[in-house]
């Protein structure tokens, strides 16, 4: 990481706590981290130790307990539900080890989501979509629907999606745990490329395969990082 490259993320103390009736239970706790523009940090640890509910808490899909989240300088555990939508629109994309595509809009249709949530005008849009399934080298299957494709062209839809929007940070969530070695490698090898143009990228994984890829390794035990 280049020592002077601008910080996106600042979380200090953060906390965040599940409650039922009986139950409290502690997902992540006194988390501080910062991430700056252009690294490829990997969120690794056991089953369980809150690696996807830190991702959450960072790409705004989930609210800390307590604690300060700074987002390129917006006090985020500060903002309302709408105020953290339009931030997360903004300035966050999303890879999810599910996919996560709408299945009766066709491929282009989905990378073009995020484009509609930004007010983009129609044809930019597809443009844009377009641009992006050239990327991920899936602009013959533009006009079909997630169904027909299979899991690794899925995971490629998604990539393009969640970087349709250039994003100030890329979010994925275990984006190789749904496929065999051979789809996981190609979709890590495009995460590769697009940190090598310069994208910040923190990923979730417990695949030990990918993790001398990273530029920085969290590791998470019982909801904290490790020492």
């Amino acid at each position: 990481m280049n020592s002077g490259a601008a910080e996106i993320v600042r979380l200090t103390g953060i906390t965040r706590v599940y409650e039922t009736y009986d139950t409290e239970t502690r997902a992540v706790q006194d988390i501080d981290l910062a991430i700056h523009e252009g690294e490829y940090i990997c969120i690794t640890g056991p089953s369980g130790c809150g690696k996807s509910t830190l991702l959450s808490i960072i790409g705004l899909l989930d609210t800390a307990t307590s604690g300060q989240y700074l987002l390129k300088d917006h006090r985020v555990d500060e903002f309302d539900s709408y105020q953290r939508a339009e931030l997360r629109n903004r300035e966050i994309g999303f890879i999810f080890q599910a996919f996560n595509l709408i299945g009766d809009l066709q491929v282009v249709e989905n990378v073009e989501l995020p484009l509609l949530y930004k007010g983009i005008s129609k044809q930019e849009r597809r443009e844009i979509a377009m641009d992006k399934l050239e990327k991920v080298q899936l602009t013959a299957r533009a006009k079909h629907y997630p169904s027909q494709l299979s899991g690794g062209q899925q995971q490629r839809v998604a990539v393009a999606r969640g970087i349709a929007a250039e994003p100030s940070l890329l979010l994925a969530d275990e984006p190789t745990g749904n496929l065999d070695s051979r789809n996981g490698e190609a979709i890590m090898d495009l995460l590769d490329e697009l940190h090598d143009e310069g994208k910040t990228i923190c990923m979730v994984t417990h695949d030990a395969r990918f993790l001398d890829r990273m530029t920085r390794r969290i590791d998470l035990v019982d909801g904290k990082i490790a020492p």
